[in-house]
């Protein structure tokens, strides 16, 4: 979401940059995992936990539903 609300900041056609996406083909589950696993050791303990690390992940571009993916599963296991 974050790079494609830049592209269109910067003039770029949304059809381009749909068709863009398309073509890289990422798994954004197992990215926003990764990303997550690489700043986070565990799952959230509590609430303030849990939003703290949603905030990061939002930050970063992802979806609402990419992020509850990875933070309501047991992504340690």
């Amino acid at each position: 979401m974050k790079i494609r609300a830049e592209l269109r900041q910067r003039g770029v056609d949304e059809a381009l940059v749909a068709l863009s996406f398309e073509a890289l083909d990422i798994d954004w589950g197992e990215r926003v995992e990764a990303v997550w696993r690489k700043k986070f050791s565990s799952a959230a303990a509590n609430f303030a936990e849990h939003a703290k690390q949603a905030r990061f992940l939002q930050y970063r571009g992802f979806t609402s539903d990419q992020i509850a993916g990875v933070l309501n599963s047991d992504p340690i296991a």
